[in-house]
């Protein structure tokens, strides 16, 4: 599923409201096993994406990224996305953007470490109501 952020701004949504849902739709998905469907939503959502949070969403990228590698045999492929995830994603908060950062590193780690990383029940957890008020986006 892709969404094309100039028809879908033209059709009376902010940029902000446009990435909030990206963003929240990616999440959605990652935690229901579309890991490919998440990369693609957030990668759309990162490429309109301005200032330092910009690192934040490249790393669920990388996580999404290297857990498709994972579910694909690619342990080189998801060790090398999963150490540039874990590595940005170390720096943010709990709770950054009501992401559950500890949770995502766990999973993260235990594919690191060959262990079994199945989805919890219910998912990874999120937040939406986190999500910033601001989020700089590129002009239109």
């Amino acid at each position: 599923m892709r969404f094309d952020m100039e028809e879908e701004i033209s059709n009376s949504e902010s940029s902000y409201e446009m990435g909030r849902r990206l963003f929240a739709e990616g999440v959605r998905q990652f935690c229901e096993g579309g890991y490919f469907e998440a990369h693609d939503l957030w990668e759309e959502f990162w490429q309109e994406l301005r200032g330092p949070d910009r690192v934040f969403v490249q790393a669920l990228i990388h996580l999404a990224v290297g857990t498709c590698h994972y579910e694909n045999g690619n342990m080189n492929g998801a060790r090398s996305q999963l150490r540039k995830a874990t590595t940005k994603l170390a720096k943010y908060p709990a709770g950054h953007w009501g992401v559950t950062t500890v949770d995502w590193l766990r999973w993260a780690n235990d594919i690191l470490r060959n262990r079994d990383a199945a989805t919890p029940q219910g998912g990874i957890p999120f937040e939406d109501a986190l999500f910033p008020e601001h989020v700089p986006m590129a002009p239109r």
